[in-house]
């Protein structure tokens, strides 16, 4: 009996003990040092407890994954973790931390990509944004976009991609740059993406966006003058007419001009192919750049370049699609006053521009003139 007692009396004590240590681990910080910093950890949907315990082991963040577990299911927080990016400061109790986890994490980032931006301008955007590495993006984005129109395309796809790889190729080595298989292929939107993204994972937001919104425009009606075009070359001019006017009243007008030269076979001519070949845009572009050797010069080569020059919103991929009917214009010039003058002939195309001059004129001359005054 006394024996029994006294076993007894031991197993309280250590029960005691027991509890005091994990009560004292589960509300006390433990000490930090200097090797020890605030980390970021990420909780996918779904992740159990004893898997959060591990990780948390395995960055330094917690000592005894026993405490945690057997705290998470005391409390039942266990079945309350949150996905998302948490940011978790050293020597947290075991108690804030497993609380820190049943809580939003960190909130997502807010991207906006604007219509018409190249691809390295959209990567850099992205970078800046929630620091993915931009050449890591791109090169995500380009294998993706093949694939993709790889899917899509058939055979026809396969031997347009294969010539279009062609073309990149002969021109990265003319221009002594790169350029992109998924140049056009990245929807400008509105994004929000949880910190550190990896940068695979953007791209794929980004290039199936667009693919899925040419998959819906390819199943939607399209003008007879577009009908036979590819999604490829939809895109292709939908970029063209992005670079070319803002103005929601006129990209159907633009798509329109561009496709009646193509009936005509007259070639594009269109300014932004070239500013994008020469790296120019934005720029005012010289007489000489209209001969710089380039496909995507449309001065010099006849119908649609090998590929977008930028990524064309939905207004203007619908404008490519379905341009304006009733619009027999074959040239545009600027008014001066953000928009533009469709001409028929060109007679009519001259006239425009040297009124277009004119007005330039004064206006550089009155600012000329107010600068003086100053």
């Amino acid at each position: 009996m006394k024996r029994a007692l006294v076993v007894a009396g031991l197993a309280c004590l250590l029960l005691a003990a027991g509890l005091g240590w994990s009560w004292s681990q589960w509300t006390q910080r433990w000490p930090t040092g200097p090797r020890y910093v605030t980390q970021r950890v990420r909780v996918p949907s779904g992740m159990s407890a004893a898997a959060l315990a591990d990780t948390l082991c395995a960055r330094g963040l917690l000592r005894h994954r026993l405490v945690l577990l057997a705290g998470a299911r005391l409390t039942g927080q266990g079945r309350r973790l949150q996905a998302g990016l948490f940011e978790v400061p050293p020597g947290l109790p075991v108690r804030d931390l497993l609380a820190l986890f049943t809580r939003p994490g960190l909130p997502p980032v807010r991207v906006t990509i604007p219509e018409g931006l190249d691809a390295p301008q959209t990567a850099r955007l992205l970078a800046a944004a929630f620091g993915c590495d931009p050449t890591e993006f791109l090169d995500a984005a380009n294998r993706l976009t093949a694939q993709l129109r790889g899917q899509r395309g058939g055979p026809a796809g396969a031997v347009a991609s294969a010539r279009l790889d062609s073309v990149l190729v002969s021109e990265a080595a003319r221009a002594g740059r790169v350029f992109h298989r998924c140049e056009g292929y990245l929807a400008p939107d509105t994004y929000f993406f949880a910190e550190d993204t990896p940068a695979i994972t953007a791209a794929a937001r980004l290039v199936e966006a667009q693919f899925a919104r040419l998959d819906s425009l390819l199943a939607g009606p399209r003008s007879p003058a577009a009908a036979g075009l590819s999604a490829h070359e939809l895109l292709t001019l939908a970029s063209i007419i992005e670079a070319e006017t803002s103005r929601p009243d006129e990209r159907a007008r633009v798509g329109a001009v561009y496709l009646n030269r193509l009936r005509l076979g007259m070639n594009l001519a269109a300014d932004p192919t070239v500013a994008f070949a020469t790296q120019k845009k934005g720029q005012r572009l010289l007489y000489r750049d209209l001969e710089v050797e380039s496909d995507w010069n449309t001065y010099r080569r006849s119908g649609l370049p090998p590929g977008p020059i930028g990524s064309p919103g939905m207004a203007s991929l619908r404008a490519a699609a379905r341009p304006d009917p009733a619009c027999r214009a074959v040239f545009f010039v600027a008014d001066g006053q953000g928009g533009h003058v469709f001409s028929n002939t060109a007679q009519e195309h001259e006239e425009a521009v040297r009124r277009y001059r004119a007005r330039r004129d004064a206006a550089l001359a009155g600012a000329g003139a107010r600068g003086g005054n100053r």
